[in-house]
């Protein structure tokens, strides 16, 4: 196994090392069969001309849906209420339902790993489109 920190799930890990990333395990992750994780994929391409990572970047656009959401359901700019509902509410984000535990995301990707060309997730295990590891890592090039 060869793992690697939060740089092994950006686009450039797979650009500068090409057919040699795969295999390579590190932090985030995806589910790259998601309907609204293509579609993501594709606006940010089209938007800025480069792959999204396979981590933060899609972390991060879903909790601005919870934003927006939470805005939409309390009905006003009140930071008090928005706060709460986004506390207590359940969201439909493009990671799927987003609930939050003691102020925390829980149901996000901790391991990922190239495989073919792509960085998916793999634990926790429970997560849909959750791939086994492949081991051992392919040969280097």
């Amino acid at each position: 196994m060869f793992y690697v920190g939060v740089g092994t799930a950006f686009p450039l890990f797979k650009a500068k090392f090409g057919g040699n990333a795969d295999g390579v395990l590190g932090i985030g992750g995806w589910n790259a069969e998601s309907p609204p994780l293509k579609d993501y994929l594709a606006r940010h391409k089209a938007a800025t001309g480069q792959e999204p990572d396979r981590w933060a970047s899609p972390i991060t656009y879903a909790s601005l849906e919870v934003l927006q959401q939470a805005i939409e359901k309390v009905g006003k700019v009140d930071r008090t209420a928005i706060a709460k509902e986004i506390r207590d509410g359940t969201f439909e984000t493009i990671i799927g339902k987003v609930k939050l535990k003691d102020g925390l995301l829980q149901e996000v990707w901790a391991v990922g790993q190239w495989q073919n060309g792509e960085f998916y997730g793999l634990a926790p295990a429970t997560l849909a489109g959750a791939r086994p590891a492949v081991v051992p890592k392919p040969e280097w090039k």
